[in-house]
């Protein structure tokens, strides 16, 4: 009897170790497409960066520069040769495949408005959301004027250029620093929940760039961040970087959502501050 539990235990053992190395090689793959994919999207946003950028106008009245639709359709080409079965979810234009399980959720320039004031606030974000829940398993953050590279996978850790990173351990919303971007539509106050926010005595900024300040707290320089809209790629990357830094992201009423659709906003925080900025938004 013994011998036999020991066999089945065995057998399992082996199972799970080489699907622990298979889902690791297929990680790596992502993980290496992705970073080749940023730093090219980084070569294209700068070419057309500076005080010059033209812009259009899109129908949310939103800008569009040349850089978004160029990097946009350049993530599609390369997931498209690299992976044909994934789709693509970008902010600008999408690639869907029936039935694939996973989704990469792209915003190709985070902070078009300050990019296209030539004001370097502005990110790349790339996402690989697993479909069958929603949940990203890898995310990407790329800053190309100060050259910071952040991403995370699931299970793995989060990193800027390679270094690991963590979120801060503030327990008191004093002195904290936090970012409040959004507010379309979706039914709270961006105006009165920074208020509450300031009352608690936190720095609160908004820059425009969500990606650009919600990566921050997964990098352990601010303690949270929120989001008031809808999109996903604003948020799927700095969902998974900031839990894999010992954080925690959930939508404005602080339940879970999905990452592969639209959802009700996002906070990101250190954790512990977590259920506190929940109770000053508004």
């Amino acid at each position: 009897m013994n011998s036999r539990f020991y066999l089945i235990l065995s057998q399992i053992t082996h199972h799970c170790f080489w699907i622990s190395k298979w889902y690791s090689f297929f990680m790596e793959q992502y993980l290496k497409l992705a970073q080749e994919i940023a730093h090219s999207s980084a070569e294209i946003a700068l070419k057309y960066f500076g005080f010059d950028t033209k812009e259009t106008w899109k129908s949310d009245n939103t800008p569009l520069t040349q850089a978004d639709t160029e990097i946009n359709s350049f993530v599609i080409k390369k997931i498209k040769e690299k992976y044909p079965d994934h789709s693509v979810q970008g902010e600008e234009e999408s690639m869907k495949k029936e039935g694939s399980r996973y989704i990469w959720v792209c915003d190709p320039i985070d902070g078009t408005m300050p990019y296209s004031l030539g004001l370097p606030t502005f990110t790349f974000s790339l996402a690989l959301v697993d479909q069958t829940d929603g949940q990203p398993i890898l995310g990407l953050v790329n800053d190309p004027i100060l050259k910071n590279m952040y991403w995370a996978t699931k299970g793995g850790g989060a990193f800027r250029n390679g270094t690991k990173i963590s979120v801060t351990t503030d327990s008191d919303l004093k002195n904290t620093y936090l970012e409040l971007d959004g507010g379309r539509n979706i039914g709270f106050s961006k105006t009165i929940t920074m208020e509450a926010l300031r009352n608690k005595n936190a720095k609160v900024m908004s820059l425009l760039s969500f990606v650009y300040g919600a990566v921050q707290v997964a990098n352990g320089k601010f303690s949270g961040a929120i989001f008031m809209n809808k999109h996903a790629h604003d948020v799927a990357a700095v969902k998974i970087l900031a839990e894999e830094a010992g954080g925690k992201a959930t939508d404005l009423k602080g339940n879970e959502r999905r990452y592969d659709t639209e959802g009700l906003g996002c906070v990101i925080s250190n954790g512990k501050l977590h259920s506190e900025i929940l109770n000053c938004i508004k």
